[in-house]
């Protein structure tokens, strides 16, 4: 189990991004983060990650703690930003991931076979030589997804991975995130979209760093589902 335990983080400028977030989320679950922009979806998702640390509060997977296990928690946790820097663009399709699969300690036909996999699982077979700066955004936010999908981590990360993207593509990601979660990985977005959210199991809504509440996706119509956030906002 992910449990995310009173977490409070403020910036330099004065803005406090979370005032005290309690989350907690069990193998096999996929949760939304649900919030206009400024939220602290992504301050949030950063923290998790270890990316950034807390003021205060604590996250544990399995009892333990992230932030005193850094080695153990960038094992267990991966992350798709949607961040085009974090590429390099004159590598092809390919040879990124294979940059990325060494950073994640993988090596000669490890590396090969998991690169193979990964790319053919998103849809990149056919642009595996294409340049990172030659790319549509479609195509940059499967390559992204890919990343993720080279480590063998327990709880995914996805920040607006759909964002932009079109319909067969967005289907593409979901049939991903579902193979995740029927392998009992812990799945964590954060998403405007209202037809995503849908596909989630609960969605918790953030609004200027606090938790406000949260739904669980069964327990609601659609529509009624669809009117209950639009009251948050």
């Amino acid at each position: 189990m992910l449990v995310i335990r009173q977490i409070r983080k403020k910036y330099k400028n004065g803005i406090e991004a979370l005032k005290g977030i309690d989350i907690k989320i069990k193998r096999g679950e996929k949760i939304a983060l649900f919030g206009e922009n400024g939220a602290g979806k992504t301050t949030l998702l950063k923290i998790i990650a270890t990316f950034l640390i807390p003021d205060d509060g604590k996250v544990t997977l399995d009892g333990i703690d992230l932030f005193k296990n850094q080695k153990y928690a960038k094992k267990m946790i991966s992350i798709s930003t949607g961040i085009e820097r974090s590429f390099y663009y004159r590598l092809t399709v390919k040879q990124n991931l294979e940059f990325f699969g060494i950073l994640n300690g993988l090596l000669g036909k490890d590396l090969r076979l998991t690169v193979e996999k990964v790319i053919t699982e998103t849809g990149l077979t056919e642009y595996k030589n294409i340049k990172y700066m030659e790319l549509s955004k479609g195509l940059k936010r499967r390559l992204d997804i890919a990343r993720a999908l080279m480590k063998e981590a327990e709880v995914y990360i996805f920040d607006e991975p759909t964002s932009g993207v079109d319909i067969k593509t967005r289907n593409e990601i979901h049939n991903l995130v579902e193979k995740l979660v029927q392998r009992k990985k812990i799945i964590l977005f954060a998403t405007h979209e209202i037809e995503e959210l849908k596909k989630m199991d609960r969605i918790i809504i953030l609004k200027r760093g606090e938790k406000l509440g949260e739904l669980n996706v069964k327990e609601y119509t659609h529509l009624e589902m669809e009117n209950t956030l639009l009251s948050y906002i």
